[in-house]
C-alpha cells in the first residue's frame, strides 16, 4: 500500500535547484571535504521522540534538504503530533511532515521532508565533527510502542520516496541511521496534580507552582534547554498540597526550555520560553 506525496520533489533534482537558486555552489566557501551527515531517533525523557543529525566534519554553509521515515506497529494505535522545532534550526531547515500517516504490512509511517532556506553562517552556526545537532521533537499520541527511522521496502519504493536522504550544498551526504529505534512512554496525567510557569514567557524570573496530593514523595524539578541538557534543578523532600519554587533563567540564552518534574508518582512538563 502507498501514500499520496505532497509537495515534495525528487531529492537531488529539489536539492540542486535550491542551491542554484542561491547561487551558493560557486560563491560558498568550504572547510575542504564535506561532512557526511548520519542521524538518530531518542526518546528525550519527555514523551517525544528526538530526531538527531551527528556530521562527521565542520560545515556552516547551505543544508540544502533532509528527508526520512519514522515507521512503528500499526497495532499501537499511536499518532504522531506536529513536528516541534527551536531556532537556529527552524530558520535553516524547518522541517515538515510530508503527506499522511500510511499503514502498510501491519506498520504505520510517517514521511518527513526540511529544505534549507540559507547557510548556517547567517545564523552563526556552525556544525562541530561528531557533535549532535537536535533537529526537531514531535509528541506521540493515543498510545506508546517502539518507533523507528528506517530504510525498508516501503521506503524504497519510488511513490512513497522515503529513505533517508540529506543534501550539503546540492551533493548527496547521506550517512547512516545511527540510532534505529526508541520507545516512548507517555508522561502519567491526572487531574490531582498541576504545575504552572508564571511568568511565560520570562525575562528571567519565573516561579514555579504545583499542586500535588497528600501523602505525594520526594521530587526534582528540572530545567531542560532546547539541546536536551539539564541545566539547573532543585530538590524536594516533599511534595504535598502547594509548592512554590522561584528559578532565574536571566543567564541562560534565549529559547525554549522545559520544565519537568519528576516524582514517584508522576511526571509533568512544560514549555517554557526565556525572551
Amino acid at each position: 500500500m502507498t501514500g499520496p506525496i505532497f509537495n515534495r520533489p525528487r531529492k537531488m533534482i529539489a536539492s540542486r535547484t535550491l542551491c542554484l537558486a542561491f547561487g551558493l555552489s560557486s560563491v560558498l566557501a568550504t572547510f575542504g571535504q564535506l561532512p557526511v551527515v548520519d542521524i538518530g531517533l531518542f526518546d528525550n525523557g519527555l514523551g517525544q521522540l528526538e530526531v538527531r543529525l551527528r556530521p562527521d566534519g565542520s560545515f556552516n554553509e547551505f543544508f540544502s534538504s533532509v528527508v526520512f521515515t519514522v515507521r512503528w506497529d500499526a497495532a499501537s494505535g499511536a499518532n504522531l503530533d506536529a513536528v516541534v522545532q527551536v531556532a537556529p534550526q527552524s530558520n535553516y531547515m524547518p522541517v515538515l511532515k510530508s503527506g499522511g500517516e500510511i499503514d502498510d504490512q501491519g506498520y504505520r509511517y510517517q514521511v518527513f521532508a526540511g529544505f534549507g532556506t540559507a547557510p548556517l553562517s547567517n545564523f552563526s552556526v556552525t556544525w562541530a565533527p561528531a557533535a549532535e545537532i537536535g533537529l526537531m521533537t514531535i509528541n506521540v499520541l493515543n498510545g506508546t510502542g517502539v518507533f523507528e527511522i528506517v530504510n525498508d521496502a516501503w521506503t524504497a519504493d519510488p511513490n512513497n520516496n522515503g529513505d533517508f536522504y540529506v543534501s550539503l550544498n546540492g551533493e548527496d551526504k547521506t550517512g547512516s541511521i545511527y540510532q534505529i529505534s526508541t520507545g516512548v512512554v507517555e508522561p502519567v496525567a491526572s487531574d490531582d496534580w498541576s504545575m504552572d510557569v508564571l511568568p511565560n514567557p520570562t525575562d528571567g524570573p519565573s516561579t514555579i507552582t504545583i499542586a500535588a496530593p497528600e501523602g505525594s514523595g520526594q521530587g526534582e524539578l528540572e530545567l531542560i534547554n532546547a539541546a536536551g541538557q539539564l541545566v539547573w534543578s532543585r530538590s524536594f523532600s516533599s511534595l504535598r498540597g502547594t509548592v512554590r519554587a522561584s528559578m532565574d533563567l536571566t543567564p541562560f540564552l534565549a529559547g525554549v526550555y522545559t520544565v519537568r518534574l519528576r516524582s514517584d508518582e508522576q511526571v509533568l512538563t512544560q514549555r517554557l520560553v526565556r525572551r
